[in-house]
């Protein structure tokens, strides 16, 4: 099963909620709504620190876990997987802390690119087309694609054999009748 969409380009520009979404826009925290805000704040920064955190788009309400680890499957016990400087930054402005995600939404491979106010726990940020990833996971679909399709080439020409041996016509010495 494909990860991506064939032209991911395409549905990034055409796509409404991608539309919506690639424009900076309003963002929050959105995780331990349950707990006082000196609390939320401290998980927030730990979570990120950590290499992960829930945001949610506010305009669509898109909740989004993201991952800020380099590597797709980042573990939070870990040490050696925390996110760098470049995808979880809290020293670019004072009280803020920029992030950057790459992941694959609906098909398509995107970078959510944006801030986050410690003080209020709500930023702004967008989506990002990933052209490097997209070329990437593109050559990936094609190589899969045509793996299958020598597979299933393999398997009907097997087929095809086994019939030939054990469908065709009796011969002459297979129809003779015993007396």
């Amino acid at each position: 099963m494909p990860r991506v969409v064939p032209d991911q380009k395409t549905k990034y520009e055409t796509d409404e909620l991608f539309k919506k979404l690639s424009q900076e826009t309003d963002v929050k925290f959105t995780g331990y709504k349950d707990r006082p805000f000196e609390e939320r704040k401290k998980k927030f920064i730990d979570d990120v620190t950590q290499g992960h955190s829930v945001i949610t788009f506010i305009v669509t309400g898109t909740n989004l876990n993201l991952q800020f680890c380099e590597h797709a499957l980042c573990d939070d016990r870990s040490p050696d997987l925390k996110p760098s400087r470049d995808r979880v930054n809290f020293e670019k402005e004072h009280n803020k802390v920029h992030l950057l995600c790459g992941f694959i939404m609906n098909g398509v491979c995107v970078k959510w690119v944006g801030w986050i106010d410690l003080d209020s726990l709500g930023g702004k940020a967008k989506l990002m087309f990933d052209e490097e990833k997209a070329k990437e996971e593109d050559e990936l679909m094609q190589q899969v694609v045509k793996e299958t399709q020598e597979r299933i080439r393999l398997m009907e020409e097997s087929q095809r054999r086994w019939q030939q041996d054990h469908m065709s016509p009796p011969t002459m010495a297979q129809q003779t009748v015993p007396q």
